[in-house]
């Protein structure tokens, strides 16, 4: 596993141990065990907390240990993480918690993402089957990984725009999304280096989203959204548009082409398009948690989409199919819902507008006094419901388990975790 930490041209290499408590068959923790790179809670629980983690900066760059409360299960290995806003951490293994962070003065969070695929069927322009166009040259150059994972595309035409580009199954209809990462892009202002569709609507991609402009030296990802049409299914990777021809050169690394309205981490590919499947996290002790049956959390996220770009209902917490904490999909409301023996209740906010990694606070009751949901938005939007008629007292699971941003198949779309909280509950 490596991460570059500057720019395309400083590397260092990483030696992955195990993750402890991330992985199937883990063992509940006593409370205050935090896990390596997050803080949980200590000898003297502030305000009756049970059971406690936040993430914090890693001890490993993109890997957190976590305690043994939490369990992660994440099957597919050689995954992706960014780390920042010039570089991200490539192999890493099957079922280690990743910390990412987009923004280089950003905080980090536990990335939980739904199952996605990579249609690129190969993720690095470098061999068949990518193909050239007019005098275009490739050759092998270290990625944001710090590892020999990019392409340098290179444009030896002085009169027309050379590119390399590479055929993918084309989705007629579905709304989709590329991205991938540019670095070490030559030439003068007024040129830059390009990604395109060829399948998207030009409106789509001929501004700064598919766009780095010349020149630029540090590896930047970049990501545009589309709907895709009967035109051919190609990916084309420019290192020298503009409106003048030139000669110049760039590299790219970690191309994705996924049926979805946001970018997920880099999903690499080697020769035929790839699935990575959906994350699972819980938290192993429930019978801890859900006291006489009632129980009380507290979650900070934040969701790697907006409003209006998720495709499922996103659980914020789950139980069960009848006590759950989950994101709206079709008007971003939060919805809570808890089930038990003497019937069920519900509370909801009203619709609720964010933008990309935009932090949520969460905070979840149901006691003998009823229920309780307050939601908080970094923007300062506060909306807090309370319904002291519903108390409805719940079971623990089978399973021992309640999961977090997601449900017993995994998470449904893609956010960080940067807290998480259980409470006693009187």
């Amino acid at each position: 596993m490596a991460v570059l930490v500057a720019s395309a041209g400083a590397a260092c290499t990483l030696d992955v141990q195990g993750t402890g408590g991330s992985g199937a068959g883990a063992a509940p923790a006593s409370p205050g065990d935090g896990g390596g790179g997050g803080e949980g809670s200590v000898d003297g629980l502030p305000n009756g907390m049970l059971y406690g983690w936040s993430a914090s900066t890693p001890a490993q760059p993109g890997i957190y240990e976590l305690p043994g409360w939490l369990t992660l299960e994440s099957p597919t290995p050689d995954k992706t993480v960014q780390i920042g806003e010039r570089a991200l951490v490539s192999g890493v293994p099957a079922h280690a918690a990743r910390a990412r962070r987009i923004r280089d003065d950003g905080l980090f969070g536990l990335s939980l993402e739904s199952a996605r695929e990579n249609r690129i069927p190969l993720s690095t322009p470098l061999q068949r089957p990518w193909r050239t166009f007019h005098e275009a040259s490739l050759a092998e150059a270290r990625g944001p990984d710090g590892e020999m994972s990019a392409g340098r595309v290179s444009d030896e035409d002085t009169a027309q725009a050379a590119a390399t580009y590479v055929p993918v199954d084309r989705s007629d209809g579905s709304t989709s999304t590329v991205s991938g990462w540019v670095g070490d892009v030559e030439g003068d202002e007024g040129g830059f280096a390009w990604i395109r569709a060829f399948a998207f609507d030009d409106a789509a991609q001929n501004d700064e989203r598919a766009r780095v402009p010349a020149p630029a030296r540090a590896w930047r990802r970049v990501d545009f959204t589309g709907v895709e049409t009967a035109r051919a299914g190609q990916i084309w990777v420019y290192p020298a548009a503009g409106d003048d021809a030139r000669r110049s050169a760039a590299s790219f690394a970690f191309l994705n082409l996924e049926s979805a309205r946001y970018p997920s981490s880099a999903i690499p590919t080697s020769g035929s398009a790839r699935r990575r499947e959906a994350d699972v996290l819980v938290a192993n002790n429930a019978e801890w948690l859900i006291w006489k049956g009632w129980f009380k959390a507290i979650l900070e996220i934040a969701p790697n989409y907006a409003s209006g770009e998720q495709l499922a209902d996103h659980d914020l917490l789950y139980i069960d199919s009848g006590t759950r904490v989950f994101l709206r999909a079709s008007d971003g409301a939060v919805v809570m819902t808890v089930t038990g023996a003497d019937g069920s209740a519900s509370l909801e906010t009203e619709s609720l507008s964010w933008e990309r990694e935009q932090p949520f606070r969460v905070e979840v009751s149901s006691s003998p006094s009823g229920l309780s949901l307050r939601v908080s938005l970094d923007e300062g939007k506060d909306v807090a419901i309370e319904e002291p008629a519903a108390a409805v007292a719940i079971p623990v699971p089978e399973s021992g388990h309640i999961h977090i941003l997601g449900d017993p198949d995994g998470s449904q779309e893609c956010a960080d975790l940067r807290r998480v909280e259980f409470y006693e509950v009187h």
